[in-house]
Parts: structure tokens; sequence; C-alpha cells
């Protein structure tokens, strides 16, 4: 009979374990399910803190309906309850909704560990739900407190100005000397994982609207970063990563130019090097030019064109000494918006060194390749997107953060 009874309390104990554990499984992957798409949702509507809050809990509360966990279906509207005091999720953004039997927390700017200060493009959801359980209560256990959590991030359009791809580099973004870096209506992102991924050092300076790096950053003298970096953030993909490359059909060929005077430059495939020297001036038609040896302006060398789209294929794209270039992309067609494109495949250093203002009204894409602006270089772009980029002496770089076209628009994503 004492058998009996132990083997009869251990099966107890057994269906308690399994069938309750279930019921517990179950429950947290439906709220997990609930949590994930409500986070995914309100992703969509941010940096709106507002609407973004409204449309998860809209959606929380539809889900949790169609999903039969009401009845009827739907659930009452949301309903603003007041957050938990001892909960260390409630964040000062933090509001919370009782949904059906569910209280859900939903916090926008949110902060996640490791970030200095709440991100407006983030959002969290946490997800909460009292299940009753069946044989633990032999034990007198009758209930627990299953939740859930979901982070999504909103990667926004047409906010991008300076995307630096290198994905484990230290001082993939360096900035030394008196140098500047400018993004005012635009995000910097830098995908390098490494600890110094963004460095700034002497009097530097570095301002933007949002700058968000996966790895951290490290500043040393008087230089200054500002607003303070989002870290630990999640790689962007090349927003350009499916820009072709540009078709050499019916293109004329030209040879490699030495220019001294006054030369007007039609569109098509050069073969040599664009050499643009003290006493010249280049003046290129609209159309697509592949460069097979590069461009070189130097001295008093001036460039100018509009509607014009520079694809490196090899060689070196130099801006030295006075060199005064002037140039903007093209307005329609596959490379609108686009003023140089240096393929993959092309890994030679974009270097301006000039002491005058450069302005190349479009995007400057060279996906393994770094930048760098040196001397007394002032530039001006729509957008950015490279290998790596560095800006030294007193340069100073300005960046519209206008995206082309061919840009990959926003999209939202899990990141918790």
């Amino acid at each position: 009979m004492v058998l009996t009874g132990l083997a009869i309390f251990a099966l107890v104990a057994m269906a308690a374990l399994s069938v309750d554990w279930g019921v517990i499984y179950f429950a947290r992957q439906r709220l997990q399910n609930f949590a994930d798409a409500s986070a995914l949702a309100g992703a969509q509507e941010l940096p709106n803190a507002t609407n973004g809050k409204q449309k998860a809990a809209e959606t929380y509360s539809r889900n949790y309906g169609e999903y039969g966990e009401s009845s009827p279906s739907p659930p009452p509207p949301p309903s603003v309850i007041t957050c938990p005091a001892n909960d260390p999720d409630v964040q000062p953004a933090t509001t919370c909704y009782r949904i059906g039997n569910d209280t859900v927390h939903i916090t926008t700017p949110y902060r996640r560990s490791g970030d200095p200060s709440p991100n407006p493009n983030l959002i969290n959801v946490k997800a909460c739900r009292v299940v009753g359980l069946y044989f633990a209560r032999l034990f007198g256990v009758t209930q627990i407190r299953v939740c859930a959590k979901a982070t999504a991030i909103r990667r926004s359009s047409n906010r991008r100005g300076l995307v630096v791809l290198d994905p484990s580099g230290g001082g993939a973004l360096n900035l030394s000397g008196s140098s500047r870096l400018l993004v005012p209506t635009g995000s910097i992102i830098v995908n390098s994982s490494s600890s110094n991924a963004l460095t700034a050092s002497g009097s530097s300076s570095i301002s933007a609207q949002q700058i968000l790096i996966v790895g951290n950053y490290t500043i040393s003298g008087s230089a200054s970063i500002t607003p303070t970096p989002l870290t630990g953030q999640s790689p962007m993909p090349d927003p350009l990563a499916s820009l072709p490359p540009p078709s050499t059909s019916g293109l004329p060929t030209y040879p490699g130019q030495t220019i001294t005077g006054t030369r007007i430059l039609n569109p098509g495939i050069y073969t040599g090097q664009i050499r643009v020297l003290s006493t010249g001036t280049a003046i290129l038609r609209p159309g697509i030019y592949i460069l097979r040896g590069g461009l070189s302006v130097i001295g008093f060398g001036r460039c100018t064109g509009s509607g014009v789209m520079l694809y490196n294929e090899n060689g070196v794209i130099s801006i030295s000494g006075s060199a005064d270039v002037n140039i903007s992309p093209p307005t329609s067609g596959t490379y609108q918006g686009i003023t140089i494109f240096q393929p993959a495949s092309n890994t030679q250093t974009l270097g301006f060194s000039s002491n005058v203002v450069s302005q190349i009204s479009g995007t400057v894409y060279a996906p393994r390749a770094s930048i760098s602006l040196s001397g007394s270089q002032s530039m001006v772009v729509d957008m950015i997107v490279a290998w790596r980029v560095g800006i030294t002496g007193s340069s100073r770089l300005t960046i519209n953060a206008n995206e082309p076209p061919a840009a990959s628009g926003g999209w939202v994503e899990l990141v918790d």
C-alpha cells in the first residue's frame, strides 16, 4: 500500500508537471505571438510615439479576439491602467493597458540595456497573463503569471545620411584634427561591431539628427558628438545593394584625357584616367561616364556637370589642391540621385583633399571602398554609403540626407 501510494503520488506529480507545463508553454507562445505582432505594427508608426502605442494596442486587441481568447470576439477596446510601480520593465515612456484578461505594457521611446538614452525608433511590448493550473492545485499552486516581451525597430527611409558598412573594423568612421561632420536632418549609421567603431579626436565634432552604432565609440581631446550615439544597434543592410552596374551597350569609347584648357566631355567609356590639371576645366555633358582609369582633378582644375553619373569601374577618384568639383546626378532613370558609383570590385580610396567647397548634389556610393577627406576640404553631398569614412585636418563634410529612389525604403524588424 505504501508503494502504491508513492506511485500514485509520483504519477500525480508527473501529470502536474506535464499537463500544467503544457498549459504554461501554450499560453506563453500565444503571448509571444501577440507581442511580436503588436511590436511590429507599432513600429510602423514610429517615431510618432502616440500613434505607435495606439497601433500596437489595437493590433494586440485584434489578435486577442481573432484567436478566441475572448467571447464574444473582438474584446473590448484597450483601456489604459496604472502601471505597476515595482515592475523593472516599466520606463518613463511606458503606457499600460488592460486588453481582455491580459496586462500589456507598451514603451516607446524605449531604452534597451546598454543604450545611453531611449530610442524613438524602438518600441517594446510586454504582455502578461495569469494562467490557471490543474493538477498543481493538489500541491497548493492554483495559478501562475506568464509574460512575453518583444522589441521592434523602425528603419526609416529618407533619413539616412551616412551609412558606414564595415562590419568589424575599428575607426570605421574616424574624425580627427578640427574636422566637422554635419548631418542636420538625417542619421549616421555605423555597422562596425568594434568597441571603437566610431572615433573622434582632437577638436573634431559630429552633429546629426541621430547616430546609430552596432558597436561602441570613443572620444578623446575636446572632440564632441551630438546627440549621444545609440550603441548596440542592429546592423543596417546596404541600402543600395540592388543597384545594378550600368550597361555599356551603345556607349562610345574614349581614351584617357589630360585636360589643360577648357574641354567638353561626352558620356561614354573612358579606358584611361581623366586628368584635369591646374589650368584645365572639364565640362561633363549629361549621361553616364564609365571610368576605367579613374578621375584626377588637381591644382586649380575644375570639373562641372549636371545630370552626370560617374561609374568608377577601376582606378582612383582624387580631388586635390585647389580643385573645384561641382556635379549633380541624373534626375530620372535607374541612377536618379546617384553621382558617384564605385562598385564593390574597386576598393581604391576616394580621396578629397581640396581647399575649396566641392558640391556633389547626389549620392556617393562606394560599398567596399574608403572615403577620405583631408586638408581643408569642404564637401556637400546628399548621401554617402561607403565601407569606411575618414575625415581629418580642418575638413568639413555636410550631408543633406536626401536618399536616391534606388535606396531601399524603410522597414521594421524584431530586435529582441
